[in-house]
């Protein structure tokens, strides 16, 4: 059965994130996600649900393993581009903008 932890470490691994990496994107610690992903604990609150599902672009049952498919059409390299243009500098996000003639 998949589970909130499974669900959390598989997108996170497949999208060549560390732990770290992820703590840094949610604001909370390397520990919380670490704990997370072992099941050891799960968020407080319903935001940090809503603030991962967010993040990785899936549909909330998706995340706590209601669902073994996401809502959205969005292939990995979607994703891929999704999460590097979060990460990126607003110079960058500009420039990527201007590249695809939309607005921002």
């Amino acid at each position: 059965m998949r589970t909130f932890s499974n669900v959390l470490k598989t997108l996170r691994i497949d999208r060549g994130l560390t732990q770290e990496q992820l703590a840094e994107q949610l604001n909370i610690t390397k520990q919380a996600v670490s704990h997370y992903e072992r099941g050891t604990r799960e968020p407080k609150n319903q935001e940090m649900y809503e603030a991962i599902a967010d993040f990785f672009n899936v549909d909330m049952n998706y995340l706590i393993g209601h669902n073994t498919q996401t809502s959205l059409n969005i292939s990995d390299d979607e994703l891929r581009i999704i999460n590097a243009y979060r990460q990126a500098s607003n110079e960058i996000k500009n420039a990527v903008r201007a590249v695809l003639k939309i607005g921002g």
